[in-house]
């Protein structure tokens, strides 16, 4: 069961907060995504020498990167519930040229 016209439109609401700095939220999303599972930060070349809170914080690549993963997800949130061709590529992209293992894309 999908959410309602007006269950979208309170997500949409909430996300626009977030889209007023989605490069500082993405940054924090992927913070705590290494903070929380350590193993993810090796699957970024581009981030794996980052071992400390501070060194994330301070890494441009890693804001740009998190502006990137949230514009996505913000792309995939406006299509309310009709994504597959959003998800799709992104799924493939991963588990393909960046190896990423299924357990992560599920």
């Amino acid at each position: 069961m999908g959410l309602s016209d007006g269950e979208w439109q309170l997500v949409l609401n909430v996300w626009g907060k977030v889209e007023a700095d989605i490069p500082s939220h993405g940054q924090e999303v992927l913070i705590r995504l290494f903070k929380g599972h350590p193993e993810t930060l090796e699957k970024f070349d581009k981030f794996k020498h980052l071992k400390s809170e501070d060194e994330m914080k301070a890494s441009e690549d890693l804001k740009k990167h998190g502006a990137t993963v949230l514009t996505a997800l913000g792309g995939i949130l406006k299509k309310k519930g009709h994504h597959e061709a959003e998800i799709k590529p992104l799924a493939q992209s991963h588990a393909t040229k960046h190896k990423i293992p299924v357990k992560y894309l599920e």
